[in-house]
């Protein structure tokens, strides 16, 4: 198989690491994107040539991603996941006004801007653009609102994008994963020990990624539950009011 750039958001832990991974074990060129020091990231992955640290939340983080590439004299990329995401758990008013801006930044600003600039990138390989959403997006979501809501605005980012047809398009949408995000948002522990591991759904992701179909699902019970959500809204805020 022909070697391929491949560029991946939010991949110094969870879902992005184990993507990450499974693409360097394909022997593609790898472009990772994090926020945290190299020199924090023990890992042969990440290297000067691999890895761009870029904060997602700031307004100039395709800025930096494009430097990198230039740097690195890149000019055409396979292969683009935004996969970075954060998020916040208790209410809305809990929430501070902080972390409301930031997870709209990472989740929504950030892929707006970063797709905006790896356009021409992509449209150069007849590329494919990959948005990591979540199966939130399709029902009522307490405690989890600000994420939910970002995610769905993602999903329509990924909707607009295939009609406008600039670039070949897919929005994945996983369901509860083990990552460090849970223990970073502070819910508790017990509850994410029955969630996949990230490696078994990036493995899911991938094969995704290499069919065909503009919106994936990850899971049977996931594809289920997001069905519900959008096509029985009454049933499923009723259930969700009860739980």
């Amino acid at each position: 198989m022909q070697k391929k750039t491949v560029l991946i958001t939010g991949a110094t832990d969870g879902i992005g690491r184990a993507l990450a991974k499974i693409y360097q074990s394909r022997g593609d060129r790898l472009v990772l994107v994090g926020r945290r020091a190299l020199d924090t990231l023990n890992d042969a992955l990440y290297t000067k040539n691999t890895y761009c640290r870029a904060d997602l939340s700031q307004d100039k983080c395709a800025d930096r991603v494009c430097e990198f590439l230039n740097a690195q004299k890149i000019d055409a990329i396979d292969l683009a996941i935004q996969n970075a995401g954060t998020g916040y758990f208790g209410t809305i008013a809990e929430q501070s006004a902080e972390s409301i801006r930031e997870i709209v930044a990472v989740n929504l600003m950030a892929p707006l801007r970063l797709t905006h600039t790896l356009i021409p990138y992509l449209k150069r390989t007849n590329g494919k653009l990959v948005l990591i959403g979540s199966i939130t997006h399709a029902f009522p979501c307490p405690d989890y609102a600000v994420y939910a809501a970002s995610k769905e605005a993602l999903n329509t980012l990924g909707r607009n994008l295939q009609i406008e047809g600039d670039i070949n398009v897919q929005i994945i949408h996983p369901g509860a994963t083990r990552t460090g995000l849970h223990r970073k948002i502070g819910m508790n522990n017990e509850k994410t020990k029955k969630f996949p591991s990230a490696e078994r759904v990036a493995q899911k992701i991938t094969q995704a990624i290499d069919g065909r179909r503009f919106v994936a699902t990850i899971g049977w019970q996931n594809a289920w539950a997001r069905f519900l959500g959008r096509y029985c809204e009454g049933m499923v805020n009723a259930m969700v009011r009860t739980t």
